[in-house]
This record gives C-alpha cells, sequence and structure tokens, in this order.
C-alpha cells in the first residue's frame, strides 16, 4: 500500500499523467466555445487564451490550428520525455482518479482558505452561467498554462541559471512573482476589472497557493484545482442569486 501511495504521488505530478489529466478538460473548453460562440461576431475565449494567441501572432503564427500544432508538439515531447525517465508511458486510471479526487479536495482547501462572502473571482452576474462555466473552464487550463507552467518555470531556471540562486529561493520567489502578475492578470483589458486593494490581495494570496500546488502536485492536479474552484464559486453565487431573486 505504501508503494503505491509513492508511486502515485511520483506519477501524478509528472508532465504524462497532466497532459493525459486535462485532455477531458481541454476538449470540454473547445466543445463550450462552440456553443457560446456560435453565430456571435464576438468570438468570447478566457483572456489567458486570447494572450497565448496574441504572443503567436507575434511570430506570425495566425491560424486557428496553430494552437492545436503547439499542443501536439508538446505532447510529443512529453511522450519521449516520460518514456525515456519511466520507461512506460502506460497510464494507471486509478491514478486519474485519485488525481480527480485530489482535484476536489484541493478546491474545497482553495475556497475555505479565500472565500469572501461578498467577493467572487467569477465574471459578474450579468453572464449566463454557461458562459460564465466556459470561461472558468479556460481560466483554470489557460491562466494555470501561463502564469504556473510557463512563467514559474521560465522564472526558476532564469533564476538558478542566470542569477545563481538556490532551487528554493528561485521557487519562492518565482511563486510570488507569478502570483503578483496573475492577480494584475485580471485589471488588463478591456474585460478587465477596475483595480481594488482587497481583489489584488485575494488574488495574490490564490495565485501563491496554486503556485505552490503546481510545484508540489504538478501541472494537472492545478488546472483542475482551479477550475473546480472556480465552478464551486460559480455555483455559490447562482444559488446566492437566486436565493435573493425569492427573497
Amino acid at each position: 500500500m505504501t508503494e503505491l501511495l509513492i508511486d502515485y504521488v511520483r506519477l501524478s505530478r509528472t508532465p504524462w499523467y497532466s497532459l493525459i489529466f486535462i485532455l477531458p478538460l481541454v476538449a470540454l473548453y473547445e466543445a463550450l466555445a462552440v456553443m457560446v460562440n456560435w453565430a456571435s461576431p464576438l468570438q468570447l475565449r478566457n483572456g489567458a487564451d486570447v494572450l497565448l494567441r496574441q504572443l503567436l501572432e507575434l511570430f506570425g503564427l495566425s491560424t486557428p490550428y496553430v494552437l492545436g500544432a503547439v499542443f501536439a508538439a508538446g505532447a510529443g515531447v512529453t511522450w519521449f520525455w516520460q518514456r525515456r525517465r519511466y520507461g512506460t508511458t502506460r497510464v494507471v486510471v486509478g491514478y486519474l482518479a485519485g488525481m480527480l479526487f485530489e482535484s476536489v479536495v484541493w478546491a474545497v482547501f482553495l475556497l475555505l482558505a479565500l472565500y469572501v462572502a461578498d467577493q467572487f473571482l467569477m465574471i459578474g452576474a450579468t453572464d449566463t452561467v454557461l458562459r460564465t462555466a466556459f470561461l472558468a473552464v479556460g481560466a483554470g487550463i489557460y491562466e494555470e498554462g501561463v502564469f504556473r507552467l510557463i512563467l514559474i518555470t521560465a522564472l526558476v531556471s532564469f533564476f538558478q541559471g542566470a542569477m545563481d540562486w538556490q532551487r528554493p529561493i528561485a521557487q519562492g520567489v518565482a511563486i510570488g512573482l507569478a502570483a503578483v502578475l496573475f492577480a494584475l492578470f485580471h485589471y488588463v483589458g478591456v474585460a478587465g476589472e477596475a483595480f481594488a486593494w482587497n481583489s489584488f490581495g485575494y488574488r495574490s494570496v490564490a495565485g501563491v497557493i496554486l503556485g505552490l500546488l503546481f510545484m508540489l502536485r504538478g501541472f494537472g492536479i492545478t488546472v483542475y484545482a482551479h477550475t473546480i474552484y472556480d465552478l464551486l464559486v460559480l455555483g455559490l453565487q447562482t444559488i446566492q442569486l437566486d436565493a435573493s431573486g425569492m427573497a
């Protein structure tokens, strides 16, 4: 039993398991994108998703299939790395179930740690539940991809390689910087919120917790924890609105 638990903890945080784990979530996000944007002149997307697309456009990669090609290339590299590191790319279904359960636990922890009755990380109540759920799924995938997977990994590599910092220090500073940028991101652009110190601090703490979760438990569990947290907040928001409407 102990060996099985150790094997689960070791494998569940690998890039290969994270990739397999988030595939259904990516498919759900794209399906919701079709539903939400059907016959709409303005295509709604998560802000981090838009940011990635804009960055790719800077390099002349503007076709709608570029992100899919990048994802496929990343999957190939991840498969090769997993096979070389562990000798197999076999996926234990029970481990994926364990990752889902663990994600729910972390999402509830995040909710209890950060929940404020009159404040939500979600979009305002003027949006439909479908649109808000769509943005919540996108936030889990793309915000974690940008601010944890890419940014923290890049900052840690920079601080260790260029600054010669010890790894724990590099990780701590990277998590902190990524958390601040994650919080500030929500106030950028035409859809951004008006800046407020309380919500900035709230999101910064959320970013630190998600950053620590990414370092300790890997990308896949962090993506699901963020997504499930947002959906829990959406559920609480909907219940609160229904209750106020009935009053």
